[in-house]
């Protein structure tokens, strides 16, 4: 079977803690989950079926590969480097926070390989599209009038815009795939099923990469899919594997049909 065309980026599913940084990092095992992208690692784990793929394996709160890596603390708490979590804990000890030289080390080590590897991939003859995954963080899911499928570019509300980094009609073929696949997802009345250039629109990585030879979109689904109890910021929830091995599958078939509408 043919690899399907496109170059697939995972930049937040990452939980590696560098060695040198792990005992300065203030963040519980609890805390640390909430600002991890879970399940996108797993549900976007399409290996030899696409071009390509590109995952992080450290962890966002270490350093942010979706933020400009100019962006940095003190002028910029929520930049490439974090001075507190999206829950508004302190991500370092009191004396442990990393000083330039090593959040230049982060940058080098972790960040700046992980965009020459998406551009050096995107330049293969076969992709002809890039793919942000992305999967919102569980306490962000948790509202109801949050989509279970984003769509982004960077344009309007219908896909259009000077930024958008792909077309506004590439962004509706997908949104009519996923539309057709998971038609019975139940939700509220308020929760749509695909939403375009909502909640999550895309950064840095969109940005940078976007605006070259290959059009990029970001995809990102809500873990309400695969999350089976209650989100609160004191336990972990529990996540249902069988649940994301059929996502996966399902994406597929979302991402087979939406090939062919590929210009």
């Amino acid at each position: 079977m043919a690899r399907l065309p496109y170059l697939l980026a995972i930049p937040s599913g990452g939980t590696t803690i560098p060695r040198e940084l792990a005992p300065r990092v203030a963040l519980t095992s609890e805390q640390l989950f909430f600002e991890i992208e879970a399940g996108a690692r797993e549900i976007f784990s399409l290996g030899e079926g696409v071009q390509g793929r590109v995952e992080a394996e450290v962890a966002r709160a270490v350093i942010d590969l979706d933020r400009d890596p100019r962006q940095r603390p003190p002028e910029f708490p929520d930049g490439v480097i974090k001075s507190k979590s999206s829950l508004g804990h302190e991500v370092w000890t009191g004396s442990g926070f990393p000083t330039p030289e090593e959040m230049e080390r982060l940058v080098d080590r972790h960040h700046r390989p992980f965009h020459e590897v998406l551009e050096r991939s995107a330049s293969r003859g076969g992709v002809r599209l890039g793919l942000d995954c992305r999967v919102l963080v569980p306490m962000t899911a948790r509202d109801q009038d949050q989509a279970i499928f984003t769509l982004s570019n960077q344009g309007d509300a219908a896909g259009k815009g000077e930024e958008a980094t792909c077309p506004a009609e590439t962004l509706k073929f997908l949104e009519g795939c996923l539309l057709e696949e998971f038609s019975e997802v139940e939700r509220s009345p308020s929760t749509p099923l695909v939403r375009l250039n909502g909640a999550m629109e895309g950064g840095y990585l969109l940005r940078r990469h976007g605006r070259g030879r290959t059009p990029w979109l970001q995809l990102a689904l809500n873990p309400r899919l695969f999350l089976t109890t209650e989100v609160t910021p004191e336990a972990v929830p529990e996540v249902d594997r069988e649940v994301i091995a059929s996502l996966r599958a399902r994406l597929v078939r979302v991402l087979t049909r939406f090939a062919e509408l590929l210009p």
